[in-house]
């Protein structure tokens, strides 16, 4: 026989279970989605620094670069855009006060400092300061130079504003014998920015034509407190042509601006033990060779910390290359000696 209270009790019960029951599952979802919250916060965290460790970049190097988003264009053609110098010290980017007209969208409107590529000291030099002091000050005697250097008319003109005149003379009258200068209509001068380089005096300026896009160049101020502009870097003046030094393989240096990177492809012969091997090519040329170097030589150091400075990736150089000997095919040369620093050779120490 079935006890009246205790079958009065059994709905309660139940209602109570299905609700403990309800409850527990309940608990049991947020405590579910809650892991699955932390785990893809985990994942996404995870994958965020994986993603910016690879894309993270040396702002210095990119503060440094010549793009196309900064509009600061090596001759005014956007493949040019390696920095002038791969190494100086710190380029400090101040808020300079750019006439309106010259301003663009993306160009340089904001603060930096920072070290660039290759640290060549902890401060100045006493007797030469290490950068030009105060430049907005200074703008009419840098656009003087700027502006007399693009409006020479003949090459004793532009050798009075350009650097190093008695050793670049010999090298523009060979370069000009193959390359006409392109008549320009000087419009203003741009941007101009201090380079810290221990022992020297540098800028970068910027001159904007009313027929050309702007040019980028690399400046120095001299003991007497005038301006000349680095021709050489300007052109990118290299002692031969990048198609007949691969066609006829000399095994005599020959000194060139490059653009290096790391092989994306193996080279088609294997270069000595111990070598490392560089992508190498022309800014004006897009015909690949490949180089080797030895890392482990002292006088290689400067080129090794350029190129990691760079990441490896597109870095300017200036470099003396031969052929260790006929290859048959021209792709295989070698690195003889690194000088300056990206495309600009601050001593006069070129034969």
């Amino acid at each position: 026989m079935t006890n009246p209270s205790i079958a009065d009790n059994d709905p309660p019960r139940r209602s109570r279970a299905r609700r403990r029951e309800a409850m527990i599952n309940a608990i049991a979802t947020v405590l579910g989605c809650m892991a699955l919250v932390v785990m893809i916060a985990t994942v996404v965290r995870v994958v965020m620094v994986k993603l910016w460790e690879s894309a993270k970049v040396n702002p210095d190097y990119v503060q440094s670069v010549y793009d196309k988003d900064l509009e600061r264009r090596w001759s005014g053609k956007t493949k040019e855009n390696p920095a002038l110098l791969n190494g100086a010290s710190d380029v400090h980017v101040p808020e300079t006060r750019i006439q309106a007209e010259t301003v663009r969208p993306g160009e340089i409107t904001t603060t930096h400092k920072g070290t660039d590529r290759l640290p060549l000291g902890n401060g100045s030099i006493a007797e030469t300061p290490s950068l030009i002091q105060d430049i907005d000050s200074k703008r009419p005697k840098i656009e003087h130079a700027v502006r007399g250097f693009f409006e020479a008319a003949s090459l004793d003109q532009k050798l009075l504003y350009s650097r190093d005149p008695s050793r670049v003379r010999p090298l523009m009258e060979n370069y000009y014998e193959s390359h006409a200068q392109q008549p320009l209509e000087w419009k203003s001068l741009g941007w101009v920015l201090p380079v810290e380089e221990e022992g020297y005096r540098l800028g970068y300026a910027q001159a904007i034509f009313a027929n050309a896009e702007p040019v980028s160049l690399i400046i120095e101020e001299k003991d007497d407190g005038s301006f000349r502009v680095d021709w050489e870097s300007s052109v990118r003046y290299s002692e031969a042509n990048w198609e007949e030094f691969i066609k006829t393989q000399p095994t005599a240096p020959k000194l060139f601006r490059v653009i290096a990177s790391k092989p994306q492809n193996s080279p088609p012969d294997s270069p000595p033990m111990g070598s490392e091997v560089l992508e190498i090519k022309h800014p004006d040329d897009n015909d690949v060779i490949y180089a080797y170097f030895d890392r482990k030589d002292p006088k290689f150091q400067p080129l090794l910390q350029q190129l990691q400075t760079g990441n490896w990736k597109d870095v300017p150089l200036t470099l003396r290359l031969c052929y260790p000997g006929p290859t048959g095919n021209g792709k295989n040369a070698r690195i003889a000696a690194v000088e300056g620093k990206g495309w600009l050779i601050l001593h006069g120490t070129r034969s």
